[in-house]
């Protein structure tokens, strides 16, 4: 095999993870950093990898990604210039930018699919933002244990404890739903470099390098992405954490069937939190309504000087004929 789609897989595994999977999992992470050792961590994840990818291999017939790379032809020959999407993306997570990883890596592939995987992810931004608003409008007292009134911070210190707590097994829950949802969605990001069906050989040689790459995520315990993890969310509080991770694979899911075209992950995730910092506003609680406009304006600011760079590497790689 050419060894440089092998080099953009690799480098794949690293870019997609490093900026997709640390938004999925960056809530579970940050609250089991005191809780539960690294290697318990990766050890989880990395099961739950191998049994996902192991599944699409045996019932697609060697297709490791779910059926979602059915509309983008593998390309006749692969170029060093192929590898600047995933070097942007490097970059764009480095400084902490909501990223679009379908956008960036599979424009550049099959450009006129953009239109398709850009509608589809504006429809999991509105659900997501619409089921978080209404849960989290409803319930937040009552799902979170907040407790004061108006002004009060949805993101108060609480120290960590490795102690007994209910809601720990909750968490470790929905983080394999969540997870394994993920990686239906978009395992296409990152098998989009080798061909469309493996043999059993090749499926554990990118196992073994996907395992690495989750490795090194949780070695790591985070990013510049957690960052806008942490103004929004009480990253220590598994109840938090657990039911931000719920609601985000019960959305994922709603997505699972019917149209295979690869969605953003990114955006469904970044309306899930703007949907909570609105439903905890409208019940008194969170950050003044004012706090909350600014930061959810400043997202889309960078959604969107995310998804123009993305687009305009994209589109410049499909349209370079070297």
């Amino acid at each position: 095999m050419n060894p440089l789609p092998l080099a953009a897989f690799g480098l794949a595994s690293l870019a997609v993870m490093g900026n997709d999977a640390l938004q999925t999992l960056g809530p579970f992470l940050s609250a089991q950093r005191w809780r539960t050792s690294r290697l318990g961590q990766g050890l989880f994840l990395a099961g739950l990898l191998c049994a996902v990818l192991l599944l699409s291999w045996w019932a697609g017939a060697g297709d490791p990604a779910w059926g979602r790379l059915e509309r983008f032809p593998l390309p006749e020959r692969w170029r060093w210039i192929d590898l600047l999407p995933l070097l942007t993306l490097l970059a764009l997570t480095r400084f902490g930018l909501p990223v679009s990883t379908s956008f960036l890596v599979l424009t550049a592939v099959a450009p006129l699919e953009l239109e398709g995987m850009l509608r589809k992810s504006l429809a999991g931004y509105g659900l997501a933002f619409l089921v978080a608003a209404l849960v989290y409008g409803l319930f937040s007292p009552w799902l979170e244990g907040i407790r004061g009134g108006p002004g009060l911070p949805s993101t108060e210190p609480e120290s960590p404890s490795r102690g007994p707590n209910p809601w720990t097994a909750l968490q470790w829950l929905a983080t394999g739903a969540l997870w394994s949802q993920w990686l239906i969605q978009d395992l296409a990001n990152i098998y989009v470099y080798l061909p469309r069906r493996l043999n059993l050989a090749e499926l554990l040689v990118s196992l073994v390098v996907l395992c690495g790459a989750v490795g090194l995520m949780v070695a790591l315990g985070g990013g510049p992405i957690q960052g806008r993890l942490r103004s929004k969310c009480r990253l220590q509080d598994p109840r938090s954490t657990s039911l931000i991770s719920l609601l985000y694979s019960l959305v994922l899911l709603a997505f699972l069937g019917g149209n295979r075209l690869p969605m953003s992950t990114s955006w469904l995730f970044l309306g899930l939190l703007a949907g909570r910092e609105l439903g905890l506003a409208c019940r008194g609680l969170g950050r003044p309504a004012r706090a909350i406009l600014a930061d959810l304006s400043l997202d889309l600011l960078r959604a969107g000087a995310g998804l123009a760079t993305s687009l305009a590497v994209a589109l410049l790689v499909a349209a370079d004929p070297a």
